[in-house]
C-alpha cells in the first residue's frame, strides 16, 4: 500500500510509478536508498455536535499540548453539524461557515493555520488545516475529496448517515482521512457493519484511487458501536461502572466494535490506540451526566479514531482521549494525535536505483510469478431480500515467492454504477508471502437493482481477481433475489392482486382488515397495492399524531415491516414496528421504491404547466391512468389527514411531493432551476392536499392567463 508520484518528465529512463508493477515492488523495498524521512504530527478530532450551533470558540478542544511544537496538521470531523430540512433536501448548510469559523478560532494559534480541504455530506463534515510554517509539502493537485451517503435516501432527500473522505499527498506519502457517521441504535449492529462496507467503496475523482490505495488511512467519526446488551448487567450498573475511573476499562470487553474486529467483520487490519477515557456518549446536554431522558441511553464509546497502514513502525500514537469539559452536545469530542513518518524522494538517487530495480524485477519475474490460493471460487448467497445485506467471506493466501498485489473487476462490468449489487472489502490490497487477506463480499439489493432483476430473481456475476504481474482468478457469484412489494411496479402489484381475487387465490387475505378485504372482494378489484393500504390504515388508527419527524430511522424495524408486508402478516403492523415514525418512513420508502412514478412521466409537464387552482390540478389528475390516479388519491388523502393531526408534517411536504413526481437529482450547476421547479411541484401537490377532489371539480373559477405558471419541459 505504498505509492509514489514522479515529479520528473515522462521519458522512458525516468521512474514513473504504476507503469510496471514488478519494478514498483522492488522500488518499495529499496525506498530507504533514495528517500529521506521526516516526522509529521497530526492532531485529529471527531465530534458529534447534535445539531447545536457553535459558539465563537470552543476552549480546551483543539489546544491540548502533546509536543513542544504545534501540530503540522489538524483534522476535524463533525457529525450532525446541520440537521435542518435544507441540509437533507439540497445538501446545503447554513451552519457550515459558522462551524468552520468556530473550529479555526479554537486552534491554538489560528493565524498560523491554513485550510487544505473541507468536504461535507448533509451534517457530516471533514476539514483539514496545515501549519503555514510546516515543511511538509501538500501539492494542491494531490488533494481530492469524495462522499458517500448510506442512510435512508428518498427521492431528492439525502441520507442522514454516510462518509466523507479526503485523499492528499504529504511530501511523497499518500494519506487518506475518512469521517463517518454510521447507523445508530443497539439493534443496528448489522447495519453499522453494512455502512462500513459501503463507505469502504469510496473512490476519489480524477485519480480513481480507493481508500485502500494510500500509505495510511485515518478513519474517524461517530461509528455508533454500542456495548453488548446481553452482558448480564443492568443499565444502572453499566452507568455506575462507566463513571468510575477505576472500572470503566472493564466495560471495553463489551464494546461491539472490538468484538466485530475480532470476528473480522469490519475494520480488518485497522488499529486503535488504547481507550483510556470514559464512554463519549450519551450525556445530558450541558452536563457530564449520563442521559436522564425517557430513553435513558446506555453509555457507549460511539466516537472513535482508527488507523491502518502496512508499515506500522511509521506511525506512533501520542494521544487518545475525550474532552469531558466540553458540554455542548450529548457526545463528548474525542481527540487523538499521531507522529507519522513520511517520505521525500531524492530525484537524483531515484534514477540510479530505478535502473538497478528494473534488472532485479526482471530476475524476479523470471524466477517466480505471484500465486495465491482461494478458500472458494464459487460463492452462492442463496436467497437474498430487499435492502437486507448478505455477507460471505473468502480468504486469499499468498503461496508464491513474491508479494502479491490484487484488485477486482466484474465481468461483464455494470452498465451503470447503481446496477452493482455486489461489493468487496477491501477492493484492492497487498498480501505478503505466506500471509492471508480476508475478503468480505456483500450482496445488497436496492430499488435500482430490484427494478432491473429478471422475473426469476437470478443474480449472477463473474468476479475477476487480478494479480499484478500475474494471472487472473475467477470467482463465480450467484444469488436468488426474493421479490418484494418494495422495488416493484405498483401497476403490476395491483393487477396481480386483482387476478388473485378473480381466481379466489389470495393467501394473504386472512391478514387483511375485514372492511378492506370485503370491499375488494365485492368490487373484485384492487384500488391500490395492499402493502400501501396496510401501512396507511395502521398509521391512521394508531400513529399519525405520534410521529416525531426528527426521530431516528431504524433499519431493523424497516426489515421487520418489509417481511410483514411481503408475507401479509401480522395484521397489526405495530407488533413488529413500535415507532410510528419508522412506519411512516417505510411508507415513503415503499412509494419511493415503486418502479414508476405516481404522477406519470408523460403527465408531469402538464401538471407543471397547470394553473395552481384546485380545479386545474385535479382536472390534470383525471387524465392519469387509473392505477396512478387511485394511488395518488390515496396518497393525497393520507397526507391531508396526516397534516390535520400532526402540524409538524408540513416540514415533510417537499419530500412527499418529490416522491409523487419521483424527482431525480440533477447536476449542481442547475441547483437554482431545480429549486424553482421543486417549488412548482410542491405547490401542485399542496393544492391537491388542501382541496377535496369532488369539491374542486364541482366548481370551476375563471382563471386569467397571468395566474398560470408555465415551465418548459
Amino acid at each position: 500500500m505504498t505509492f509514489y508520484e514522479s515529479h520528473e518528465g515522462s521519458s522512458r529512463s525516468s521512474y514513473i510509478p504504476g507503469r510496471d508493477d514488478a519494478v514498483d515492488e522492488v522500488m518499495r523495498e529499496w525506498e530507504h536508498r533514495y528517500c529521506e524521512y521526516k516526522d509529521v504530527t497530526i492532531f485529529i478530532s471527531t465530534f458529534n455536535v447534535n445539531g447545536k450551533p457553535p459558539p465563537l470558540c470552543i476552549p480546551k478542544w483543539l489546544d491540548r499540548s502533546f509536543t513542544k511544537k504545534l501540530p503540522d496538521f489538524y483534522v476535524i470531523g463533525l457529525q450532525e453539524m446541520d440537521l435542518s430540512t435544507q441540509a437533507f433536501l439540497y445538501d446545503v448548510s447554513s451552519r457550515q461557515d459558522d462551524w468552520l469559523k468556530a473550529i479555526k478560532s479554537s486552534l491554538p494559534t489560528p493565524d498560523n493555520y491554513e485550510m487544505v480541504e473541507t468536504v461535507r455530506l448533509v451534517g457530516i463534515m471533514l476539514v483539514i488545516y496545515r501549519h503555514t510554517k510546516s515543511r511538509v509539502s501538500v501539492p494542491r493537485s494531490s488533494v481530492h475529496s469524495a462522499k458517500l451517503p448510506t442512510g435512508v435516501q428518498l427521492i431528492s432527500r439525502m441520507g442522514n448517515k454516510g462518509g466523507v473522505a479526503v485523499s492528499m499527498q504529504m511530501n511523497d506519502s499518500y494519506v487518506c482521512f475518512v469521517n463517518a457517521h454510521m447507523a445508530a441504535g443497539n439493534e443496528e449492529l448489522d447495519k453499522r457493519n453494512q455502512d462500513y462496507r459501503e463507505i469502504s467503496q469510496i473512490k476519489f475523482p480524477v485519480t480513481n484511487k480507493s481508500i485502500f490505495n494510500h500509505d495510511v488511512i485515518f478513519w474517524l467519526g461517530d461509528l455508533n458501536y454500542r456495548l453488548e446488551v446481553q452482558n448480564g448487567l443492568s443499565n444502572e450498573a453499566i452507568r455506575s461502572l462507566c463513571s468510575s475511573e477505576k472500572s470503566f476499562k472493564d466495560m471495553i470487553v463489551y464494546d461491539t466494535l472490538k468484538q466485530q474486529q475480532v470476528l473480522k467483520q469490519v475494520f480488518v487490519g485497522f488499529n486503535e490506540p488504547e481507550i483510556c477515557f470514559r464512554p463519549s456518549y450519551k450525556y445530558d446536554t450541558g452536563t457530564s451526566d449520563w442521559d436522564s431522558s425517557e430513553k435513558c441511553r446506555c453509555p457507549a464509546w460511539c466516537d472513535r479514531i482508527l488507523w491502518y497502514t502496512e508499515a506500522s513502525d511509521q506511525i506512533v500514537q501520542m494521544l487518545y482521549d475525550s474532552v469531558d469539559e466540553i458540554k455542548l452536545s450529548d457526545h463528548k469530542p474525542v481527540i487523538a494525535a499521531f507522529q507519522l513518518t513520511i517520505r521525500k524522494i531524492d530525484q537524483t538517487k531515484v534514477k540510479k536505483v530505478h535502473d538497478e530495480a528494473t534488472r532485479e524485477a526482471d530476475r524476479r519475474v523470471n524466477d517466480a510469478l505471484p500465486q495465491v490460493q482461494l478458500s472458494a471460487t464459487e460463492i452462492d448467497f442463496g436467497d437474498v431480500y430487499y435492502f437486507e445485506s448478505s455477507v460471505r467471506t473468502v480468504t486469499i493466501k499468498n503461496i508464491g515467492m513474491t508479494k502479491v498485489s490484487f484488485s477486482f473487476s466484474e465481468h461483464p462490468p455494470p452498465k451503470y454504477l447503481n446496477e452493482s449489487w455486489l461489493s468487496i472489502t477491501p477492493p484492492n490490497s497487498h498480501v505478503k508471502v505466506g500471509s492471508t487477506c480476508l475478503l468480505s463480499l456483500q450482496v445488497l439489493v436496492d430499488k435500482e437493482v430490484a427494478w432491473s432483476v429478471d422475473s426469476d430473481g437470478h443474480l449472477s456475476k463473474i468476479l475477476v481477481l487480478h494479480l499484478d504481474n500475474g494471472r487472473d482468478y475467477f470467482l463465480s457469484i450467484s444469488a436468488n433475489y426474493k421479490a418484494s412489494v418494495f422495488g416493484s411496479s405498483f401497476v403490476d402489484l395491483i393487477r396481480r392482486e386483482e387476478a388473485n381475487l378473480k381466481q379466489k387465490c389470495f393467501p394473504d387475505l386472512l391478514s387483511m382488515e375485514a372492511d378492506y378485504a370485503e370491499a375488494e372482494l365485492h368490487q373484485n378489484k384492487y384500488l391500490v397495492p395492499y402493502a400501501m393500504h396496510a401501512l396507511v390504515s395502521n398509521l391512521k388508527r394508531n400513529g399519525l399524531e405520534k410521529i416525531r419527524f426528527d426521530d431516528v430511522s431504524r433499519h431493523s424495524e424497516f426489515i421487520a415491516l418489509r417481511k410483514a408486508l411481503d408475507h401479509g402478516t401480522p395484521k397489526n403492523l405495530f407488533e413488529v414496528c413500535k415507532s410510528p415514525f419508522n412506519m411512516f418512513n417505510a411508507f415513503l420508502r415503499l412509494l419511493d421504491s415503486f418502479k414508476e412514478p405516481i404522477i406519470p412521466w408523460a403527465m408531469q409537464n402538464e401538471c407543471m404547466k397547470a394553473g395552481m387552482t384546485a380545479f386545474d390540478c385535479w382536472q390534470c389528475v383525471t387524465q392519469f391512468p387509473e392505477e396512478n390516479r387511485n394511488v395518488l388519491e390515496c396518497y393525497v388523502e393520507f397526507v391531508r389527514e396526516l397534516i390535520r393531526k400532526n402540524t409538524d408534517a408540513k416540514s415533510q411536504l417537499e419530500t412527499m411531493a418529490n416522491i409523487a413526481f419521483k424527482r431525480r437529482k440533477t447536476n449542481s450547476d442547475k441547483a437554482n432551476l431545480d429549486k424553482r421547479l421543486d417549488e412548482v411541484r410542491v405547490k401542485f401537490f399542496e393544492t391537491l392536499v388542501e382541496n377535496d377532489k369532488e369539491d374542486s371539480l364541482g366548481l370551476r373559477k375563471n382563471v386569467s392567463q397571468d395566474d398560470l405558471i408555465n415551465f418548459e419541459a
